[in-house]
Parts: C-alpha cells; sequence; structure tokens
C-alpha cells in the first residue's frame, strides 16, 4: 500500500511560504501547480494517480491562495515559480511542471536552467495580462494537452504551439472541458503524460542522482593523482 500525502511547506528566499502537499516517492519530482483563483484541491484524483505511478508529487498553492502565505499578486508570479522550482529541484532534482489555465504562460519563460527541462500544458489560456515576449521564451520539452472542442483553449494552442521553443508534443481530444476536468473526462490524456515523463523527465533524474557518485570518484581520482605525483618526485638534498 503507497502512503497519501503529507502537508508541505515550502519557505521562498524572500520569505514568504508556499503550502502544499507532497506524495513522498523515489521517483522524479512532478510539481503541480493551480490556476489562478483555484487550489490544489482542484486537481482531484490526478495527483494521487500519478504518484501511484512512481511520481514524487509536490502540489502547491500560489502565493495568496488556499494555505499559502500573502495576497494574490499576478505581477510575481514568476518570480514566485522560479524561487519554488530552485527549491523543488535543489532538494530533488529536475522537475516537471505540470499547470493548466493561464498560468501555463509563464512556462514558456523556464527550462533547465531553472529546474524545470520537462514540463505538461493542461488545456492553456492565454494570460492577457502582457503579450508574450516570444524572444524571451526558453527551450524545454513540451506536452501540450489540448480541448478540441473547447474554443478558446483549441485557439489559444494553435496560436502558441508553432511559436514554442523547444521539443514539443501536442495531443488533442475531442472534449470540451478545461483544466484538470480534462484529464478526468479523457484518461487517455493522463496516460499520455505518465508516458511522457517516464521516456524524458527519468534521464535527468537518473544523471542527477549518479553526480554525487560521480563527485566523490572525481575526488578519489584527484587524491591518488596527487598522491602518485608526491612519490614520483625525487627527494630534495
Amino acid at each position: 500500500m503507497t502512503s497519501g500525502p503529507i502537508p508541505v511547506a515550502i519557505r521562498l528566499p524572500d520569505g514568504l511560504v508556499l503550502r502544499g502537499h507532497e506524495w513522498s516517492r523515489d521517483g522524479p519530482a512532478v510539481l503541480f501547480l493551480h490556476d489562478l483563483g483555484d487550489d490544489l484541491d482542484v486537481w482531484g484524483s490526478v495527483t494521487d494517480g500519478l504518484a501511484q505511478q512512481g511520481f514524487r508529487v509536490i502540489s502547491v498553492e500560489l502565493r495568496g491562495h488556499g494555505l499559502s502565505d500573502g495576497e494574490p499578486d499576478q505581477a510575481r508570479l514568476r518570480d514566485d515559480l522560479v524561487a519554488l522550482l530552485g527549491e523543488v529541484s535543489g532538494s530533488f532534482g529536475p522537475v516537471a511542471l505540470v499547470a493548466y489555465g493561464r498560468i501555463t504562460e509563464l512556462m514558456l519563460y523556464l527550462d533547465e536552467d531553472q529546474g524545470a527541462p520537462v514540463q505538461v500544458m493542461v488545456a492553456p489560456l492565454p494570460l492577457e495580462s502582457e503579450p508574450i515576449d516570444w524572444r524571451a521564451t526558453r527551450s524545454a520539452l513540451r506536452l501540450v494537452l489540448k480541448a478540441a472542442l473547447h474554443e478558446p483553449v483549441a485557439e489559444h494552442v494553435n496560436f502558441i504551439y508553432p511559436r514554442m521553443k523547444g521539443q514539443n508534443l501536442q495531443v488533442a481530444a475531442a472534449s470540451d472541458q478545461e483544466g484538470p476536468a480534462l484529464l478526468e473526462d479523457q484518461p487517455q490524456l493522463l496516460e499520455h503524460s505518465v508516458m511522457f515523463l517516464r521516456r524524458y523527465l527519468t534521464g535527468y533524474h537518473l544523471a542527477w542522482i549518479s553526480q554525487p557518485s560521480e563527485q566523490i570518484k572525481a575526488h578519489r581520482d584527484e587524491q591518488k593523482a596527487a598522491a602518485q605525483a608526491t612519490e614520483a618526485r625525487p627527494p630534495s638534498n
């Protein structure tokens, strides 16, 4: 039997505390974010279902939402997200970021440097606070899940997808649902997400967990080389 979620509180460098749930597993970390005006409960059974596939699932509430500190502030969303990714990836290695709706637009500015080389965009919608600065967008491995019968979602995906940097995959479903409801309405989309994460995130995770042993080996090799150099040095008079 797998254990359920535990409460987590993640303190960002500016002191803000974001709260949520974590399903502790040994697998790669997947960070779930809700959209503006929602909270983590909106994911329903999706997060638990992914945790049962062996992923470490972390679902966090945005600034001023749910139990997290502060007041909602759309202008600080990107900075909060970068700081959050820094904290999570610092502990668990490269992260897959999963989000839906308007907040997905911020994912276009994130990549491996921020700790999110793999991303899943569920039924994206425009943020509308400002136009996308395509010159500042970054390259990542992205899976875009489109509700083909939801006109605003379909139009937005058709606009952003050809312009997105990196290696991207789009999967459409005959549904008019948005957000996590799309995954519940179309279970095959969650299956696509699991396969996508296993194929691409697992490699990043394995490379990350191998780093300590590689660093230890490199340090030992340096010590051995230094000892050999000392032995080969001629004695001083």
